[in-house]
C-alpha cells in the first residue's frame, strides 16, 4: 500500500482509529481517504459512521461521491462539512443517496446511524 501512497494506521494497538486519522490530516500537505460506511459483503442494518466522525475531528469535507449502476454514472455529487449535528448531516447525506443504486440494490442497507437502529426496538 505504501507503494500506492497508502499510510498504514496501527489497529492492533486498539488505539483511537478516529484521532489516528485526524493527526494524518494535520500532519499531511494533501491527502484524500476513501472510506466505504456501509458493509461490503451484505446488507447492514446501520452504516459506520468512523468516517463521519474522523471528518468532524480533521475539519475537512465528506465527499458524497457514488456509483449508481442505474443511471450508469459515478461521481461527487457534492461535499458535506459535518457540523457535529450527526442525525441532521445524516439526513443530508441521506437525501443525496435516496435516488442512488448500487450493482446489488438488495444488499444496500439503509442510510441510518445505529442509534437509530436501537431507538426502533
Amino acid at each position: 500500500m505504501r507503494a500506492l501512497g497508502g499510510i498504514p494506521v496501527d489497529r492492533s494497538q486498539r488505539s483511537n482509529l478516529v484521532d489516528q486519522v485526524a493527526e494524518i490530516f494535520a500532519r499531511e500537505e494533501e491527502i484524500a481517504i476513501l472510506i466505504t460506511p456501509e458493509g461490503t459483503r451484505g446488507k447492514a442494518p446501520y452504516w459506520r459512521t468512523g468516517f463521519y466522525y474522523m471528518a468532524l475531528k480533521a475539519g475537512v469535507p465528506i465527499a458524497l461521491g457514488y456509483a449508481d449502476f442505474r443511471r450508469k454514472e459515478v461521481g461527487i455529487g457534492g461535499y458535506l462539512y459535518p457540523t457535529g449535528d450527526i442525525r441532521k448531516d445524516f439526513a443530508l447525506i441521506r437525501e443525496f443517496y435516496q435516488d442512488k443504486a448500487g450493482l446489488r440494490p438488495e444488499k444496500q442497507g439503509p442510510i441510518r446511524i445505529r442509534e437509530e437502529v436501537v431507538e426502533e426496538a
